[in-house]
């Protein structure tokens, strides 16, 4: 008796991101997982995808995005806005806290196709506005509610955010970094902080950071950055990777520099994860645009369409310790994939600091497959 195939990828660029590889082949799913396919048995397949000059990779993950749609103001309808663009799974950056995250869990991380996971964060309402700065005042720091939410929603819940930004800390002192990771002692989790103009030197901040916390934003460049005053990268920063803290670059519409990046990518110091820090108000605009075009510029900008993948797909899923697979394409894991085209297309970029970028080649996504359903494909794609 035949065996029963619900989604056959077939005659694909497969881009295994753990391993940094690229090989013709087939990927099979069934019953919302990826399955064992052997060409030489016979399948009853329901829709077959001849993906013949294209790639596929696991989902794309996007680790840093705004999606707390009608609650604040930079939040954006995630399934609406992140599927057509590859994605299949997203964490929102700290749009909740405590006193939002109930609407937060019920109305958006419970309700969509996507895989959505988030960081909590340490202020009470979270981020509602880019108008004015969320209160991080940690005499408001709540610890039993914080633990609450992170074990009750273990599943989903993805530690700690804080914005360490100058215009964020400055009503409240000098140790809001210091009691947000005694928080996250006490808590067991992770700090994903945030650090555009920054109140304090970057070896400061990066020095206090604890192995597994994620830096954000790192590219910045107002106040203090990762590049000293003779263009190279702090040795700073290269010890707390060495230590096990992780960089992401976040880039958003300020939050990224080229004359940062492009002196860090050539010492060496690239991202381990690749974002976009999506709202509503960057989302499809040529200063962000979203994920696709994002990764197209980290692949211009020097590195390899391996290594851009594996910032989308393997390394957060492996970093923010997603379950069930997601950043894989492994038999047994929950089937979320992407397929997509490189295309020779020219596009231009222009961030919020004036500067400007031109790229040669633009990573296309064709089709979005999550947890074993296609949810997106594009015209273009071979019906």
């Amino acid at each position: 008796m035949s065996k029963k195939i619900d989604i056959l990828i077939k005659n694909a660029n497969v881009i295994n991101a753990e391993k940094g590889t690229i090989e013709k082949g087939d990927v099979a799913i069934s019953n919302g997982k990826f399955v064992e396919y052997n060409f030489n048995e016979s399948y009853i397949v329901e829709d077959l995808l001849d993906a013949k000059g294209y790639y596929v990779s696991p989902g794309w993950i996007d680790s840093h995005t705004h999606i707390f749609k009608d609650v604040t103001e930079p939040g954006m309808a995630a399934d609406l806005g992140l599927i057509p663009m590859g994605i299949t799974s997203t964490i929102d950056g700290g749009s909740a806290g405590i006193g939002t995250w109930p609407i937060f869990k019920r109305h958006i991380v419970d309700a969509g196709y996507l895989n959505i996971f988030y960081s909590i964060n340490v202020s009470p309402a979270g981020q509602i506005t880019e108008r004015y700065p969320e209160n991080v005042d940690p005499q408001n720091y709540d610890v039993d509610k914080l633990r609450d939410i992170l074990e009750t929603d273990s599943e989903h819940a993805r530690g700690l955010k804080l914005r360490y930004g100058a215009e964020v800390v400055a009503p409240f002192g000098n140790d809001v970094l210091d009691k947000t990771i005694e928080l996250a002692d006490k808590l067991d989790c992770t700090i994903t902080l945030h650090v555009t103009n920054p109140p304090c030197s970057m070896e400061e901040i990066v020095s206090k950071m604890r192995p597994g916390d994620i830096i954000c934003h790192i590219y910045q460049g107002k106040r203090s950055t990762i590049i000293d005053e003779n263009g190279k990268v702090k040795d700073a920063v290269f010890e707390a990777r060495k230590r096990g803290v992780y960089f992401d670059s976040a880039d958003a519409r300020i939050n990224h520099c080229y004359k940062v990046i492009k002196p860090s990518v050539a010492q060496g110091f690239k991202p381990d994860i690749i974002s976009t820090d999506l709202t509503q108000n960057g989302i499809f605009s040529n200063m962000c645009w979203g994920l696709p075009v994002v990764l197209s510029k980290w692949l211009n900008l020097g590195l390899s369409l391996e290594e851009v993948i594996a910032d989308c797909t393997s390394h957060p899923a492996k970093i923010h310790h997603l379950p069930n697979g997601i950043g894989t394409l492994d038999n047994g894991a929950a089937a979320n994939a992407t397929i997509f085209s490189l295309e020779d297309r020219t596009f231009h970029l222009k961030n919020r600091m004036g500067e400007e970028f031109d790229g040669q080649k633009l990573i296309i996504p064709q089709v979005t497959i999550i947890n074993g359903k296609v949810r997106y494909k594009s015209l273009s794609f071979p019906l």
